[in-house]
């Protein structure tokens, strides 16, 4: 996910069109680095049962604001990029080679890490990680079962990218006056989704990773596309927005700061919620903050050289870190962790902070090894058509009429 796309212009009120977003590409470093702390958890890194307690209590939901940063940032962008001159058919193509040539390298070298250690492969689960549909079954082992579990949330990003053509049309189809009545409304939609799921849904068997609800439950909540796609429709109606003159001109460090705030919540609401509904509400307007402090020229901490540099990297981090974590801390042991299985050996509170600091830096090297090696020539090489052929092919509809809509007022 990138925050621009070059020779993208979005249809925007005077002043906006054509604003490069670079705040919003440093706050993915952030939302990178909360995934990754959450994931440390289960290295059990700790030897004091204390710490870790701390680190479950405090640390556990981090990973969950960073994956709805992500959700609803994806959304934004794809509406704030999109050009009237687009097509469906050209967005998709660069989508594609943005999310699979990351994906599809990591994954082979996974396997041929793997295939020689005798672990056996299900082909069912694999193929299903492969080709990112895998939290499309309700089933636990399709999800951490394969070969590069943290990969599931790809998943509502096919999704959403395969529909946005459709939800564009349809989003601009509303009235600027209500659009913030439809954003409150999709919000209230995700809200309802953990009440569904404990109404309807099972109650048992508890889930592996969060036994205090049913793993139905967990699964109709937190990685069925269907449900958390609504995270990325909250993203495009944000975008309109802001691209309409609509926003409310909240400013980033309140914004920030709202954003703490519903985390510290998050602690002490059920858990159901605390994963999926609680952060999406300061995300939807935590994004339009820094995007609108970029559009106003302003300096944040989230747009320096070194954030920004950062959060382009973060997708290929995303790709790569959970092995990698596995790997390093198996190796002080001697384990497999490309098989999943990893060391129990634990540390003082001084020597485990170093190990995942260092792991952390470790993840950052190879990520910007694999931006550099395939995410970037990938997107050079292949996003857009080559002029010639483009040239001869029937021109596509453009985005903005690509499911038979129109424009909205």
């Amino acid at each position: 996910m990138t925050t621009t796309q070059p020779g993208a212009r979005p249809e925007s009120s005077p002043g906006i069109g054509g604003t490069r977003l670079p705040s919003l590409t440093g706050l993915r470093a952030l939302a990178g680095l909360s995934v990754f702390f959450t994931h440390g958890l289960a290295l059990g890194l700790f030897t004091d049962p204390q710490v870790m307690l701390g680190y479950i209590l405090y640390g556990a939901n981090a990973g969950m604001f960073g994956l709805a940063y992500f959700f609803v940032l994806t959304g934004f962008v794809v509406t704030w990029t999109a050009s009237s001159t687009d097509n469906a058919r050209s967005f998709w193509r660069r989508r594609f080679f943005k999310l699979f040539p990351n994906h599809v390298v990591v994954y082979t070298i996974l396997l041929v890490l793997l295939i020689p250690t005798g672990t056996p492969i299900k082909a069912a689960e694999a193929l299903a990680g492969l080709f990112l549909v895998s939290s499309w079954f309700p089933i636990e082992s399709f999800l951490f079962g394969n070969l590069n579990g943290p990969m599931w949330s790809a998943n509502i990003d096919v999704l959403a990218y395969a529909a946005f053509p459709l939800l564009y049309v349809l989003v601009r189809k509303i009235s600027p006056s209500r659009l913030w009545a439809w954003a409150i409304g999709v919000t209230a939609l995700a809200a309802l989704v953990p009440v569904i799921a404990s109404a309807f849904l099972p109650d048992h068997p508890p889930s592996l990773v969060a036994p205090e609800i049913s793993w139905p439950q967990h699964w109709f909540g937190f990685y069925f596309p269907l449900t958390r796609a609504l995270e990325f429709v909250v993203g495009i109606i944000m975008a309109r927005i802001v691209l309409t003159g609509r926003w409310i001109g909240l400013h980033a460090l309140p914004a920030a700061l709202l954003t703490l705030g519903a985390y510290l919540v998050t602690l002490d609401v059920p858990i159901f919620y605390g994963y999926t509904f609680v952060p999406l509400i300061p995300m939807a307007l935590l994004i339009p903050a820094f995007a609108m402090a970029d559009v106003h020229g302003r300096r944040t901490l989230m747009n320096s050289g070194l954030m920004v540099w950062l959060g382009d990297r973060m997708y290929a981090f995303f790709v790569i870190h959970i092995t990698v974590m596995f790997m390093v801390h198996a190796a002080f042991s001697g384990e497999n962790g490309v098989s999943g299985m990893y060391s129990r050996v634990t540390f003082d509170l001084g020597t485990g902070i170093a190990v995942l600091i260092a792991t952390y830096l470790l993840c950052l090297v190879l990520a910007s090894t694999l931006y550099a090696l395939v995410e970037q020539p990938a997107m050079r090489r292949w996003s857009r058509p080559r002029r010639g052929a483009d040239r001869q092919r029937r021109p596509a509809q453009p985005l903005s009429d690509a499911a038979g809509g129109g424009r909205s007022s």
